[in-house]
Parts: structure tokens; sequence; C-alpha cells
């Protein structure tokens, strides 16, 4: 992108881009975060594998460029992938 085309973009363009960029790498961080937890690839057969691929569920980020709609977050069939990239949700018990 040169640099005139650059400053044709607005504020807002720039944000888009941004986080589409960092929703490009987070999916990809979480789906290598999912080979290691697996030990296998997507449809590699090893004897050393640990679980199967069991798709996808989608969540929003909110993140310092943003809030990040529609990551696709892969999941196990055993459902003991826990990921790295974000905290889970926390329930906040109330204090006596």
């Amino acid at each position: 992108m040169t640099k005139e085309e650059l400053r044709g973009l607005t504020k807002e363009e720039i944000s888009r881009r941004i986080r589409e960029g960092v929703k490009a790498v987070i999916e990809e961080v979480l789906e290598e975060e999912m080979t290691e937890h697996l030990a296998a690839g997507y449809r590699e057969r090893t004897p050393t594998r640990r679980g199967e691929r069991n798709g996808h569920y989608t969540r929003s980020l909110i993140t310092p460029v943003g809030k990040i709609e529609q990551l696709h977050v892969p999941r196990d069939r055993e459902g003991t992938f826990l990921t790295e990239v974000f905290e889970r949700y926390k329930r906040l018990t109330p204090k006596a």
C-alpha cells in the first residue's frame, strides 16, 4: 500500500483493517494451540494423537484496537482445550 493510498483511508477504515489483521493472527495462534494440545495437525493421524477436533465456536473479544467480532475458537470433542490467548469468562461471587 502506497503512502497516498494510506492517506486516503479514514480512521475507521484503518481501525477496521487493524482489527481484521489482529483477528487473523489470533485465530492462527488458536489453531496452533489446538494442534499442540492434540499433538497432531488437522486430519493428521499419529499414534501420539490425544483427541479430535470438534469444529469451532464464535465469540467476541475486546482488544486495545477495538472489539473483534466472530472470532473462531477451535474446540475438541472432549472439551479439554483451554486457550492461553484469552481468559475464560469468570463469574464473580458476591462477597458476604
